[in-house]
């Protein structure tokens, strides 16, 4: 008997436990809580905090962002960058034009810009959470884009934009 009591008293605890534990809807009110007054959607970015890292959520290992650097005007053919992205610098190399920049965005997200991009036909395409890369061409022109993580939700961008037939580009992955 002593046993079927313990039983008997550890599903009573059990189902007491269970019913305190409410969601909060009308059936079951929860202290404090008026079930009339509904509350509003969570805020762009609260939702963009519980994203996980994979799916282009915040770096949150990563420190804040400051704000972006100051962009230079770059009128570079065949550049394609995410919009928003600011040019910190551009070098000619030749028969490569090799571009810096800042983008307010995870390299998740600078990956997933180029899968979407139209126009664009993508050779190879690699992601790391904290760094991402692409080779693509468009028009008359080849690229290579890196974006690497700098903060919880900014990217440097190091670009690499040549003639069609250039075969100068950085490989992905190497």
């Amino acid at each position: 008997m002593t046993v079927r009591r313990w039983h008997l008293g550890c599903c009573v605890v059990f189902l007491l436990a269970a019913s305190g534990c409410s969601n909060g809807s009308a059936s079951s009110p929860v202290a404090g809580h008026d079930p009339t007054v509904t509350s509003s959607a969570p805020n762009a970015s609260s939702q963009r905090a519980t994203v996980p890292p994979e799916d282009g959520g915040p770096l949150v290992a990563l420190p804040s962002c400051q704000p972006p650097p100051p962009g230079i005007h770059a009128d570079v053919p065949g550049l394609v960058l995410p919009e928003g992205a600011v040019v910190t610098e551009v070098e000619d190399q030749g028969p490569l034009i090799s571009v810096r920049a800042y983008v307010e965005q995870t390299p998740v997200q600078v990956r997933r810009f180029y899968q979407q991009a139209k126009g664009l036909e993508l050779q190879e395409i690699e992601d790391e959470v904290y760094e991402a890369e692409a080779l693509f061409s468009g028009a008359k022109f080849n690229s290579y884009v890196k974006a690497q993580a700098q903060c919880q939700q900014g990217s440097l961008l190091i670009a690499f934009v040549g003639p069609g037939e250039s075969g100068d580009l950085p490989s992905v992955g190497g």
